[in-house]
């Protein structure tokens, strides 16, 4: 039997002549979808236009970093996802929790894979996870 870890997390798909991303241009929700095999291994789908493409112009052998560095940051951004998940009405993008464990052993592909999707929801997609102060709400 299959044993599957999923990591729920939401995805603007936007307008295909948008020159940049807004997400008030959210059309459909996607998943990243962590999956553990057969052999007990895990592998990271990313279901976001753009994402793979991006990841493979952006990702190098020579910007590689230890599992330990990415299992950090992935640790902070999974928190500070998790907490803007469930407040709904100050962060629309957010509308999953994503369940990562940080004490399972997801490989070096798994955690790279999944900081640089982050980076990309931040950079590319211009939506901040990592904030420095709280937002303002009126």
């Amino acid at each position: 039997m299959r044993n599957s870890l999923y990591i729920f997390a939401l995805f603007p798909l936007l307008v295909a002549c948008a020159p940049s991303y807004n997400t008030q241009q959210v059309k459909d929700k996607n998943l990243i979808d962590i999956e553990k095999n057969d052999d007990e291994q895990y592998e990271v789908i990313v279901f976001d236009p753009g994402f793979e493409t991006w990841f493979a112009t952006t990702w190098s052998p020579a910007k590689d970093r230890s599992v330990a560095y990415y299992k950090q940051w992935n640790q902070q951004y999974v928190n500070a996802w998790n907490y803007k998940a469930s407040h709904p009405g100050t962060y629309r993008f957010f509308d999953t929790t994503i369940q990562y464990d940080p004490t399972v052993d997801y490989g070096i592909e798994v955690e790279r894979k999944l900081y640089y999707y982050f980076r990309f929801v931040d950079t590319k997609m211009g939506i901040p996870i990592l904030d420095t102060t709280p937002p303002v709400s009126f």
